[in-house]
């Protein structure tokens, strides 16, 4: 299946500068009369996907303030740790526009703003464990999140080749190979990635065994051959062939934009190569724990 031909490399954010007051009266007015700068980070989607009369609509960028001590308290609350809400609640906190919801956005996205408030607050280097998937054995490896490689949405061109076409509300439809089935699917919101997330826990506290890939087929299905009944999908999905479920799962990665942080990795212990993708650990936000 064809990739998208247009990664970019992110590049160093350009933040805004503080406003300094200029006059002796603004000072004696309020000598800390100064505002936290913002950055505007450029969005993978470029806006496309988002419906008319989002926020975001076609915008290409958002705009962000840089984390202050109020964030790295919030970064450090166990409680928003142990619920799973602490980027959430800093993705939000970081807004300009608090029209936003931080759930709304595409996963692409969110991870734009984390990456963009983690190089302006803590600096472009992260040092991260990588485990070798040859021996197992870990190694510390350091990434410069200036490398982070964009993928943009796909031209008509390259949907086209692909065999999938986008839709006005900003879905996609696919014909499944060599079926007469048609489906449309939307790209994954900060709202499906939490409910994926609470599946999972839950899942594991019942020590069931984990669905991620039905879970994910279940978020992103918006219909089949027109139907978009709940029930009917989720039997769809339960009853998908395997090579079926590969090719809509193939052809979502190919779609959807993304940021990665990606590297050459070579084992210290064992010499295995790879390409491997740096998580998003505590490492992250935390790079002194």
């Amino acid at each position: 299946m064809a990739r998208r031909n247009n990664p970019e490399r992110m590049g160093a954010p350009a933040p805004d500068a503080p406003t300094i007051p200029e006059t002796v009266e603004e000072v004696q007015a309020d000598p800390l009369s100064f505002i936290v700068p913002t950055e505007f980070v450029a969005l993978p989607s470029r806006g496309v996907f988002y419906p008319e009369g989002h926020l975001l609509h076609n915008e290409e960028a958002v705009e962000i303030k840089y984390m202050t001590a109020k964030e790295e308290d919030l970064l450090t609350s166990k409680s928003l740790i142990e619920k799973g809400l602490v980027l959430d609640r800093l993705i939000q906190n970081l807004l300009v526009n608090k029209r936003i919801q931080s759930r709304d956005l595409l996963v692409c996205d969110r991870n734009a703003i984390l990456i963009a408030a983690r190089g302006s607050g803590y600096g472009m280097s992260y040092t991260t464990q990588i485990a070798c998937r040859s021996c197992s054995e870990q190694d510390t490896y350091e990434y410069n999140l200036e490398e982070a490689l964009v993928e943009t949405p796909l031209d008509n061109d390259e949907l086209s080749e692909l065999g999938v076409h986008q839709t006005p509300a900003g879905t996609f439809v696919a014909q499944i190979p060599d079926s007469p089935v048609e489906v449309e699917f939307s790209l994954l919101t900060g709202h499906d990635e939490k409910a994926i997330m609470d599946l999972t826990e839950r899942r594991r506290k019942k020590k069931l065994p984990e669905s991620l890939v039905t879970d994910q087929l279940s978020f992103m299905l918006v219909s089949v051959m027109g139907e978009d009944d709940t029930q009917l999908l989720q039997r769809y999905i339960n009853t998908l062939p395997l090579r079926d479920s590969r090719f809509l799962r193939k052809v979502y990665d190919a779609v959807c934009p993304s940021i990665e942080l990606r590297k050459e990795f070579v084992c210290n212990h064992c010499g295995y190569e790879d390409d491997v993708s740096f998580p998003f650990t505590v490492d992250f936000f935390w790079p002194d724990i």
